[in-house]
């Protein structure tokens, strides 16, 4: 388990809100751009990678009280979803990795922790 602060330097991530829950516990990484695939199965202690770049991604991670969303492939949000974002306090951050590469990363940070 990883906090949001450790994950986003561990990853070298841009934030691009402030960090909100920094010491909200990760678990595990999800992976999904299906909105409501993502709304049904998202955990409070997953970070959410997606290269989708709308006000439904804040509204999915606020509904599933989602501590850390990874925009994937240099996505950036639309001023007005990021402050959306922070009147949730939803922490968006992106990243010039493509999906999977990002998760293998993630993957990667959890198993050296368990060493």
């Amino acid at each position: 388990m990883r906090t949001v602060s450790e994950i986003i330097a561990a990853m070298d991530l841009k934030v691009l809100t402030d960090v909100f829950r920094p010491d909200a516990e990760v678990k595990k990484g999800y992976a999904g751009d299906m909105l409501s695939h993502v709304m049904a199965h998202l955990q409070s202690d997953e970070c959410w990678f997606t290269i989708l770049n709308s006000m439904n991604v804040i509204a999915v991670a606020s509904l599933n009280e989602c501590p850390l969303v990874i925009l994937t492939e240099d996505v950036v949000l639309q001023d007005a979803v990021l402050d959306k974002a922070k009147a949730e306090e939803i922490c968006v951050c992106t990243t010039g990795m493509d999906t999977y590469t990002a998760c293998a990363v993630l993957n990667g940070i959890f198993d050296a922790q368990e060493v």
